[in-house]
């Protein structure tokens, strides 16, 4: 009796050992997404400077001490550029510069022309160049060295080198030539307060006094206007009889610049 009562009872543990044959199939395993393992991690080669990268590196160093008035760096750091990349005509060019304000003109001038054999067709060089030549009694030759570079359909400023010709004509008596090129400028840039004001000054000279207000109110959109172009305004206010319009420029005179000789000459009998 023992053994059948043994016998049934490990049949019944038996069956509990089974699966249920009424319970649902196990879900088969997911297939996991792909999996791509990332690329080892490679080395990006930067590209070797090369020896024009290293003198542009220190001819913008000179460029910068040129501005700020230290001629003594720029020289240093000029010599370094040259010394890497003779044949990079910036560096003659900014030398020009340099040896301009120092009064080396001799060395100036051998350093613009080594920068214009370099580099011909370079419109600030001669534009540079042709200020030069303005700048010491051969404005004649200038206009030419202005024109050039205006012709430069990738010079990025020729509004300036239009302005310098038009100054550089009306110091030879070209007033014709001098209006043309401050009316081209401002053609170019309609906003630009150095060919507004001198196109003013040759309009006040010539007795077109509305034109040069007009044109005066584009010189005072400037957040500065010089001196000079104060009191121009004022001169040309005067001689219309706006007294109102005419003490607006003499009290900004007064205010921003009270020691110049613009605002000593205000009492004076002046404007002519």
């Amino acid at each position: 009796m023992r053994t059948a009562i043994a016998a049934f009872v490990a049949a019944l543990l038996l069956a509990g050992c089974q699966s249920n044959p009424f319970a649902p199939p196990a879900q088969p395993p997911q297939p996991q997404g792909p999996q791509i393992q990332p690329p080892p991690p490679t080395r990006i080669e930067q590209p070797p400077v090369t020896q024009r990268q290293r003198s542009e590196a220190h001819a913008d160093l000179a460029a910068g001490y040129y501005e700020r008035g230290q001629m003594d760096i720029a020289l240093e750091e000029l010599g370094i550029a040259e010394k890497i990349d003779p044949t990079y005509a910036r560096v003659h060019n900014l030398y020009g510069l340099v040896y301009t304000v120092m009064g080396e003109l001799p060395k100036a001038e051998t350093a613009f022309r080594r920068a214009l054999e370099l580099a011909p067709n370079d419109s600030e060089t001669r534009h540079n160049w042709g200020w030069y030549l303005c700048t010491h009694g051969r404005a004649r030759e200038s206009i030419a060295e202005f024109e050039l570079a205006i012709r430069n359909p990738l010079y990025r400023t020729p509004e300036v080198a239009l302005v310098n010709a038009g100054k550089c004509s009306a110091s030879l008596g070209d007033v014709a030539a001098a209006d043309q090129y401050f009316r081209r400028a401002l053609q170019l840039k309609p906003g630009d307060s150095a060919a507004a004001y001198n196109l003013a000054l040759l309009s006040y000279r010539g007795g077109r006094l509305p034109e040069a207000r007009g044109l005066m109110r584009v010189v005072m959109r400037e957040t500065n206007p010089p001196p000079e172009a104060l009191y121009l305004g004022m001169c040309v206010e005067r001689k219309l009889g706006d007294a109102q319009a005419e003490q607006s420029y003499a009290l900004q005179l007064r205010n921003r610049y009270p020691q110049s000789a613009e605002t000593r000459a205000i009492g004076t009998a002046g404007c002519e």
